[in-house]
């Protein structure tokens, strides 16, 4: 073979791996469905964390402009007989904000919104107040968007841009945004980059604490020439018009009680999944196990499983497996070393309308009282399809 030919074709198999790298599931390209599996607002300390807040920036990659519709996912509990008060269902044995005769009932409710962005155009706003068009009548302490035109929306401006603040405060859950055209059908535009900075401030009422993790929306890309543009999203699998989500999501990190060996502050880590399919048309969670395997620094391995996630679920590592962490094979005294790596699966099931794989986020807390956010590795894909049910419109 001639060294042309040879060169031919090293830059011809170099442009199908980048291709197939590029519509790829990841948190550092642009795509055209955003993922941000944890929000949370705590403006009053009502769980006694500090004040939380979570800033969203999302940013419009390309020289045109891009519509989408985004929708809040409140993964709230509330208690069972007393529906007004917000609980966490995480909390074992229970939440005692419930009265003693009630549980905590988790909950599933979205609300979706329209932001318009014009070519280029990065956006923020605070999950506790959200953010309206820039007017000489708005209020000056709330995010506004600041492109209003001449009176008559287009994308050119941002006149139909709102977005409400989550539904609650207290408030846990997510955020998904999709890219749709000026009559909100899906289009297959990879233009969109999205941020999430969880703040956290005022801890035990000292006013000097002020602590900053963030993390990247997680990107689903469109396939080039497959948009059917109905309200069924098809994520991987046969008739895929996006990529498929990951088939296993790997997570390194330190065992929960171990000590950093620098500062010698304790460590946990807490885990945040939600599922690849979503149903915004009628609200119906999706329902799997969670598979996960644990390997310590000597490739021993451990497995647990935890059967009942639905739309949302925060975990503390050193939780998932008992009601006592130091029992936990999360925790470093059964582990016996400092670090670790688990592998999380959703598991298949026969249901052909709806997926199972899950994506996520972590968060390492030092006993300090310092944090930050973390992606997931992904690995592989699944011949099933995951799917986002749009609301008709």
């Amino acid at each position: 073979m001639s060294r042309h030919r040879i060169w031919v074709t090293i830059l011809a198999a170099l442009g199908i791996v980048g291709s197939a790298a590029a519509q790829q599931v990841a948190s550092d390209r642009a795509a055209a469905i955003l993922v941000f599996p944890k929000v949370v607002v705590d403006t009053a300390n009502s769980a006694g964390r500090g004040r939380l807040d979570t800033l969203i920036r999302i940013s419009n990659t390309l020289n045109k402009p891009v519509r989408m519709q985004c929708f809040w996912v409140n993964a709230n509990g509330h208690c069972f007989n007393a529906p007004g008060i917000i609980c966490d269902p995480t909390l074992l044995p229970r939440d005692n904000r419930c009265p003693s005769n009630s549980v905590c009932v988790p909950g599933w409710q979205e609300t979706d919104f329209i932001v318009q962005l014009t070519a280029r155009q990065p956006v923020a706003w605070l999950a506790s107040m959200g953010a309206t068009l820039c007017s000489d009548t708005a209020d000056p302490n709330l995010p506004c968007f600041p492109i209003g035109g001449a009176g008559r929306p287009s994308p050119t401006n941002n006149l139909e841009s709102r977005v409400p603040a989550v539904q609650e405060d207290p408030f846990v859950g997510a955020l998904k945004c999709i890219a749709v055209d000026q009559n909100d059908v899906p289009i297959e535009d990879n233009a969109l980059k999205g941020e999430a900075l969880i703040v956290r401030s005022d801890v035990q009422n000292s006013s000097n604490f002020f602590d900053v993790r963030a993390y990247n929306a997680v990107g689903i890309p469109a396939l080039p020439g497959r948009n059917n543009r109905d309200n069924v999203l098809v994520l991987g699998g046969n008739g895929a018009e996006y990529s498929g989500c990951p088939n296993v999501l790997i997570l390194d990190h330190f065992f929960d009680g171990a000590e950093d060996p620098v500062t010698r502050q304790s460590i946990s880590t807490t885990l945040t999944l939600v599922p690849c399919t979503e149903d915004f048309l009628t609200q119906r969670p999706t329902a799997m196990p969670i598979q996960f395997l644990v390997f310590n620094e000597f490739e021993q391995r451990f497995s647990t499983s935890f059967r009942d996630f639905n739309c949302f679920r925060e975990f503390r590592l050193s939780e998932i497996d008992t009601r006592v962490p130091t029992f936990s094979i999360f925790h470093a005294g059964v582990s016996g070393t400092l670090t670790g790596q688990t592998r999380i699966r959703g598991v298949a099931s026969n249901d052909r309308t709806r997926g199972q794989t899950v994506l996520g986020v972590a968060e390492e807390i030092r006993s300090g009282g310092g944090s930050a956010a973390f992606q997931l590795h992904m690995q592989g894909a699944r011949p099933q399809s995951d799917f986002v049910y749009l609301p008709i419109q």
